[in-house]
């Protein structure tokens, strides 16, 4: 047989409701073969589905056959093949796996890869958009936020683009069809002015709570970090990895290389690139360089004070699982750890591979005697302040960051510099984050028109 001149037209069979089409494929060995595949209950459909497979069987030498495999075992495959390899942290990656099982609970996840539709996605998104209400109008579970929304997108479009390539289940992506639905803005048109979406602490507040914290002896580590992000608008975790060889007294800048995070998974804190991965520059005034001064001659009366007692950190490369971890290691008396509550620390320096490269570090925040302050012991001071302050139960630590932006917007700076200075990815995030504007700002736009329409220069 002349493989240039072969043509086929195949054929469809019945077996119970469904249809079945076939035709002739080459083996691994070259050779033709009979290869039948499943169609639908419609003989119509069976033969159109018939007639592309082999267009494409001509064309490309490839058949696009999903077998009997489910959308749960698609996620599987994908999670397996593209995000357990990714270099993604474990909290990054239990997101993906939060999204996983949410389809996998849903009629969605047991459906026959072969048999979804663009409705069916569709429908799943929108549940997940707008809640799902019972026959009489009872919400039975409420909408996702918007972050949990793109999460879904990421994951969902993540599988059908593999399920397309490299696997060939699919001829086509079925999630470019499905749309993000938009939530419609309930109106105001009575009552009180929306609410601001980033909460923010006055100046005065801020000082209120520096006063406590730095009077009350359990709580006076925590006021350095608050300072900081209150004068810088960093976020908890950059602020807790944050070393002084970051720190440019001379320049009065600070360089956001890395953020502390815990890894559910390896149990261990570690460090690793700030939110969108990238490094940034941040100047500071006069105030935060005289807090910085008092702080580093702090920490080294207390090394002094605290002598072979005081902690010292240290970060090494450690592979797991095919990814590379910067884990941080303590070196602590593991006799005062073990009967010590609420302590904070990386993981002993005995189990450190002594054949990799070890570097020490010397931490902006931390407690008198060296122990680590963690995004945890930041949780802590959010309960500290709110306890003591009823008047400020909106405070948690990121409203620094809100505070900090939002004095900046206020004052008239440049919004670019402003993302720079917060390290957002995209103008947009803070455009949107950061689109409130106070009395004072329309007030001075006001005066600008003003200004214009009566020829004042």
């Amino acid at each position: 047989m002349n493989d240039n001149n072969f043509i086929q037209n195949g054929s469809v069979r019945k077996r119970g409701n469904v249809w079945y089409y076939r035709f002739r494929i080459k083996d691994d060995n070259g050779k033709w073969i009979m290869k039948e595949f499943r169609g639908s209950e419609s003989k119509s459909e069976t033969n159109r589905l018939l007639k592309q497979a082999i267009d494409d069987y001509n064309k490309e030498q490839c058949i696009y056959d999903p077998g009997s495999i489910t959308v749960n075992e698609l996620a599987q495959m994908w999670y397996q093949a593209e995000i357990e390899t990714a270099p993604l942290t474990t909290n990054s990656q239990y997101n993906h796996l939060n999204v996983m099982k949410h389809i996998a609970n849903h009629s969605l996840g047991n459906t026959k890869l072969r048999d979804v539709t663009c409705e069916q996605l569709q429908a799943y998104v929108d549940e997940k958009y707008f809640g799902e209400y019972d026959e009489n109008g009872k919400q039975l579970k409420h909408a996702y936020s918007p972050s949990s929304m793109r999460k879904q997108f990421y994951v969902l479009n993540g599988m059908f683009k593999y399920a397309v390539f490299p696997k060939k289940f699919l001829r086509e992506n079925l999630m470019q069809y499905v749309k993000r639905r938009k939530k419609e803005k309930k109106a105001t048109l009575f009552g009180d002015e929306q609410k601001v979406k980033a909460p923010t602490i006055t100046n005065n507040e801020y000082e209120r709570i520096i006063d406590f914290l730095t009077n009350d002896e359990t709580s006076y580590s925590l006021a350095l970090p608050v300072q900081i992000s209150y004068h810088t608008g960093m976020r908890a975790g950059e602020v807790c990895g944050l070393t002084w060889d970051d720190v440019d007294f001379e320049n009065q800048c600070i360089y956001v290389k890395r953020s502390m995070y815990y890894d559910s998974n390896t149990k261990c804190w570690e460090l690793k690139t700030p939110k969108n991965g990238k490094s940034r520059v941040i100047d500071f005034g006069d105030s935060l360089y005289r807090i910085l001064q008092k702080a580093k001659n702090e920490m080294l009366e207390a090394r002094e004070t605290y002598g072979n007692l005081y902690q010292k950190h240290y970060c090494q490369m450690i592979e797991t699982n095919g990814k590379q971890h910067c884990q941080i290691f303590t070196d602590y008396d593991e006799s005062v750890i073990e009967n010590t509550s609420r302590f904070c620390h990386g993981k002993p320096i005995s189990s450190m591979n002594h054949n990799e490269p070890v570097i020490p570090l010397s931490f902006v925040c931390q407690k008198p005697d060296g122990e680590l302050l963690t995004t945890q012991t930041l949780k802590w001071c959010n309960k500290v302040v709110q306890k003591n302050f009823p008047d400020i139960s909106h405070f948690h630590f990121h409203c620094l960051r809100h505070t900090y932006a939002t004095t900046l917007v206020a004052a008239g700076a440049n919004v670019k510099d402003v993302q720079e200075l917060l390290g957002h990815s995209d103008i947009k995030i803070t455009l949107n984050t950061y689109s409130h504007v106070t009395r004072q700002t329309r007030k001075r736009a006001v005066g600008i028109f003003e200004n214009a329409i009566h020829g004042v220069g």
